[in-house]
């Protein structure tokens, strides 16, 4: 039988006091036998014990206070862990750095926390003054150029975030650099162009989308025609009328429509004489001639309305309604002779 006597038998406990000398100790001899930038390499690839990273980096900044790249690791992994404060005090300092870098870096995280800070905040002036701060980091960082390529995507979802249209815009021709035929993006292109007065760019845009969005070809040439009407581009907005009036009898009424609001009264009158013609239906044909008639009549062009009316005045003979039209446009427009011919043929007609 084996006896264990109590009175040798002890536990040991280790105090605070200990677990902090034994750390201080230990980082005394990390500092000793590892060089830094290994130390500090080690520190970064830390990502599961971020509170253990940063208090190796605050014994480490106790030796060397004005380092100011650890001081930017620190910040880093405050801000991953919560510690908002530290990391808000780091920031602080790194901003007015010297180093081009660190202080680039600085403004990066800077942004991020201010964004994480701003989607915290309940009133809403405190979220505005919070996205008037975040405009003005937004605006250093996209001025000065502190993003990367692969970063565009993130800095063009901010700037719809932040409202800024301009730097929208900038970031959607990076984006389109890399994919010319994308036609969300060319569609957002194009309409932000409008918005922002790029008249060139907008014509770009809506061509390159006739021509990658076949689906909806037809969409944008009646955008076009209405963008280069709104550019006062009369020139241009002709030619494309003129390139796709045949295309349907919708297009040839734009085309008429255009040159009445040019005051071209005897070109919209010869198309609405076209549309007359092509029409299946009287009523339609009928509707035309009217609208060709008083296109000439608006113009002051009373002699080349009667004249017009004349030509097609046997077509129309059976139409009381169209009889009427007529003999009052020539008594209208001075055509004595012809209303009082007209007028026989219908005295003949009703006594027949």
């Amino acid at each position: 039988m084996s006896f264990v006597d109590s009175e040798h038998k002890k536990s040991y406990v280790i105090t605070y006091k200990e677990l902090v000398f034994t750390f201080i100790v230990f980082s005394v001899i990390l500092l000793v036998l590892y060089p830094k930038d290994l130390l500090k390499e080690q520190i970064l690839s830390e990502k599961s014990n971020y509170d253990l990273s940063i208090l190796y980096l605050n014994n480490l900044l106790k030796h060397d206070p004005e380092n100011e790249s650890l001081m930017l690791i620190l910040a880093e992994q405050s801000l991953r862990s919560g510690k908002k404060d530290l990391s808000l005090r780091l920031l602080g300092l790194l901003l007015k750095s010297e180093n081009v870098e660190h202080r680039n870096k600085a403004t990066l995280l800077s942004y991020e926390l201010n964004k994480e800070d701003y989607y915290y905040l309940q009133d809403e002036k405190q979220k505005a003054e919070q996205k008037k701060k975040l405009r003005e980091l937004f605006l250093t960082i996209v001025t000065k150029q502190m993003y990367t390529v692969d970063k565009i995507d993130q800095w063009y979802n901010e700037s719809i975030f932040l409202g800024q249209d301009r730097f929208m815009y900038f970031f959607l021709q990076k984006k389109l650099l890399l994919e010319p035929t994308n036609v969300e993006l060319l569609e957002n292109a194009y309409y932000l162009s409008i918005k922002l007065h790029r008249t060139q760019d907008s014509q770009k845009y809506i061509e390159m989308l006739s021509k990658y969005d076949p689906e909806r070809k037809d969409k944008w040439v009646i955008d076009e025609y209405y963008m280069l009407i709104n550019y006062k581009k009369y020139t241009q907005a002709e030619k494309l009328l003129l390139e796709h009036e045949n295309d349907s009898p919708r297009w040839k009424n734009r085309l008429a429509d255009f040159y009445l609001s040019q005051k071209e009264y005897a070109k919209a009158s010869d198309v609405y004489i076209e549309l007359s013609k092509e029409s299946s239906t009287y009523s339609e044909k009928r509707s035309y001639f009217y609208k060709a008639v008083r296109a000439l009549q608006s113009g002051n062009k009373l002699y080349e309305s009667a004249r017009l009316a004349k030509r097609y005045e046997a077509y129309y003979m059976n139409d009381p309604e169209v009889r009427k039209f007529l003999l009052k446009l020539y008594l209208a427009t001075g055509s004595l002779d012809k209303a009082s011919v007209l007028s026989k043929k219908i005295l003949k007609r009703e006594d027949d």
